[in-house]
């Protein structure tokens, strides 16, 4: 994900410690569900969304008419005494594509990281390219209980990278939610704790998510932020999405005091 390094204003687990935003992409035993249309308020753009109704958790995606590299995201989450993060993947597996998190920084701003997995690591590392973030500040924000992020994010699709928007008109996706402090939340190499709140697949609907509005929106975005000092170049071999199969079965493992996740409703 060109990284965030400053802030933004306006189941059962058998092995909860080292299953993190890396299972967040398991597949799940419930069916998985497709975005809907969804404007945000603020800005009038128009998302796609993925939205847990037990979580609270959002996720909202657009694209331009003709699909290119970039998208204008959202993600929206509950905080617990601002404490907390959110993320998404561009497919339904955890190990190579390219991750999202965001967090608050303690002081009214957003956080957010580009991140990579390639095993079963208690904390992605943070990753660089040649893509970036760009946040829309006329929608972000982040209080006590809740967190908004929105963003373009140009040069962030490809099929090295998980998503070929242009060769797709619907794809999976993850998400995971945990309720647990950032630690050194203030830099966007912050360390992620466990997502104990929640995680799953959604299948993001593409086609819908295109419009000819896309320019004027991303018009909103601000300038690109940068990665802290020691990110990982991304690793295009690993990124290519072969693991996403798009399944649509399986153990979701990811919900908090080994319960089974479920935000499906």
């Amino acid at each position: 994900m060109a990284q965030i390094s400053k802030p933004v204003r306006p189941h059962r687990s058998a092995t909860t410690s080292t299953i993190i935003l890396l299972t967040l992409l398991s597949p799940c035993m419930a069916q998985t569900k497709t975005t809907s249309p969804f404007t945000d308020q603020a800005t009038g753009i128009q998302f796609q969304r993925f939205f847990g109704a037990r979580t609270n958790f959002g996720f909202g995606i657009a694209l331009p008419q003709t699909p290119n590299t970039s998208f204008i995201g959202q993600l929206t989450f509950p905080l617990v005494n601002r404490a907390g993060w959110g993320g998404f993947s561009l497919t339904g597996d955890m190990e190579g594509p390219l991750l999202m998190a965001a967090w608050a920084d303690g002081a009214g701003g957003v956080v957010s990281s580009f991140r990579q997995a390639f095993d079963e690591d208690n904390d992605p590392p943070e990753v660089t390219g040649a893509f970036s973030v760009r946040p829309i500040a006329e929608a972000t924000s982040a209080n006590g209980s809740f967190l908004t992020y929105t963003f373009l994010c140009e040069g962030c699709l490809g099929a090295a990278l998980g998503l070929d928007a242009a060769a797709a008109t619907t794809a999976e996706m993850g998400w995971a939610l945990g309720s647990r402090a950032v630690r050194n939340p203030g830099s966007s190499a912050g360390a992620l704790a466990f997502h104990d709140t929640g995680f799953g697949d959604f299948e993001a609907d593409l086609a819908a998510a295109r419009s000819a509005q896309f320019d004027t929106w991303a018009a909103l975005a601000g300038a690109p932020l940068q990665p802290a000092a020691g990110a990982r170049a991304f690793d295009l071999a690993a990124g290519d999405g072969e693991g996403d199969s798009g399944d649509e079965g399986g153990a979701d493992e990811g919900d908090r005091d080994g319960e089974e996740s479920d935000d499906d409703d």
